[in-house]
């Protein structure tokens, strides 16, 4: 009968659990990698992916997702485009006043590099073909401009259909409708008290969809208004103002401090 070697012993069976948690490990850190540094990306989308790795795997404690909602992934920050430390007042007032129709869809939180587009389903804010808002709309449209008048950041509005004719005679084509709807917008953002400087409307139509027409719930989904905040100009402010002043922070343990840029009066040549 064969004997094993004196040298030979048998592989714990934890060795390959550890192998398999291990492998694992690093393909969720190269996905979440990925996803954060994506020029572009869904809040919600992002939010219910993260819940459902968390929901799975049971790993990284705390944090919640772009509704609001606790998850096991800390998300609120870092992985939707923060910084480690840094924190946008604002656009954590918007996600909470958009809290109920970002739980049915009905809004949404997009992130481009330099931007942050709010979508608005046209049946959050009109009924139907029409393009006055309804008092739904007004409503929310009113505590975003208070959110939004603690800064200067430029806003487009910008208005989106479907590729169906209106249904309601005399209302026009969907550029029409796109146009006057962004402008019904703008009016009332306005009124509200954000100078027109920084505010725009456009109407494309159905020109560029999101979905692919082909059903009523993209069809729905096509069918909306993007403010486009442009946040290039609240970091040009934060820089300038950075270049005005001494600046202190820590590093692993470790004191700096940062002198402020000279203004052009004090250079000498």
């Amino acid at each position: 009968m064969a004997r094993k070697r004196p040298h030979q012993e048998d592989t714990p069976n934890s060795d390959s659990t550890m192998v398999l948690f291990t492998s694992i490990s690093l393909i969720l850190l190269t996905f979440f990698i990925m996803m954060t540094t994506k020029a572009n990306f869904d809040e919600t989308r992002y939010g219910k992916v993260a819940r459902s790795v968390s929901e799975t795997f049971g790993v990284l404690t705390g944090g919640f997702t772009a509704n609001g909602e606790a998850t096991g992934l800390a998300i609120h920050q870092t992985s939707l485009g923060h910084k480690p430390g840094s924190y946008d007042p604002q656009l954590a007032q918007i996600r909470a006043l958009l809290a109920p129709s970002l739980n049915d869809e009905r809004a949404r939180i997009v992130h481009k590099q330099g931007q942050r587009i709010i979508i608005l389903s046209s049946g959050l804010l009109f009924n139907g073909d029409e393009v006055e808002l309804s008092p739904e709309a007004e409503t929310t449209l009113r505590s975003f401009a208070q959110i939004m008048k603690t800064s200067q950041i430029p806003i487009s509005v910008e208005g989106h259909t479907d590729n169906l004719p209106p249904q309601t005679e005399g209302s026009g084509d969907n550029w029409d409708i796109s146009l006057e709807r962004a402008l019904a917008v703008l009016r009332f953002l306005s009124e509200e008290g954000l100078s027109l400087t920084r505010l725009s409307a456009y109407g494309y139509g159905g020109e560029k969809p999101t979905r692919a027409n082909t059903t009523p719930a993209n069809r729905a989904r096509n069918n909306r208004v993007e403010l486009v905040l442009d946040m290039s100009v609240a970091q040009e402010g934060a820089l300038k103002k950075l270049a005005g002043e001494d600046t202190l922070f820590n590093f692993d343990g470790f004191e700096f401090i940062l002198p402020r840029r000279p203004g052009q009066e004090e250079e000498v040549y």
